[in-house]
């Protein structure tokens, strides 16, 4: 496969990770009801966002050494109506975006070749990402 076709696939997870939901309830905290009992949920939520920026910079830092243009993605103007909310009606959304996350990156990672320092990033990210699911379904629970 074409490096440039490995960046460009590495470059739209980049997109979808740095323009999701989670980083939107991330910075939109302020606006958002935690309430009595979310404390524990906040600290849980707050963990997730810094594992996925943590991703998010791993994936920005590849390809700005291969001097890749990094493309960042923007929020959806839907996100807006979910302000002024609690977390806890917020996690349905999260686990669902975070879901799809997790599905578009299973189809990425089958398109990089086997054993491809691009495809190692790719399932290192995937990883972190299903950690982040999981710790968001056990945050419903």
């Amino acid at each position: 496969m074409a490096l440039s076709t490995e960046l460009e696939i590495l470059n739209r997870v980049q997109r979808q990770l740095s323009g999701c939901f989670l980083q939107y309830v991330g910075e939109i905290w302020p606006w958002t009801s935690v309430g009595a009992a979310g404390a524990k949920l906040k600290a849980s939520l707050d963990q997730c966002v810094a594992r996925q920026r943590q991703s998010i910079a791993l994936l920005t830092e590849y390809l700005a050494l291969r001097q890749a243009r990094v493309e960042f993605g923007s929020y959806s103007a839907d996100f807006t109506d979910l302000h002024y909310v609690s977390l806890h009606f917020l996690l349905k959304h999260l686990i669902s975006s975070q879901t799809l996350i997790v599905e578009s990156l299973n189809r990425a990672v089958t398109t990089l070749p086997g054993g491809d320092e691009s495809q190692e990033l790719l399932i290192a990210v995937r990883q972190s990402e299903q950690e982040n699911l999981a710790a968001l379904k056990a945050a419903a629970a």
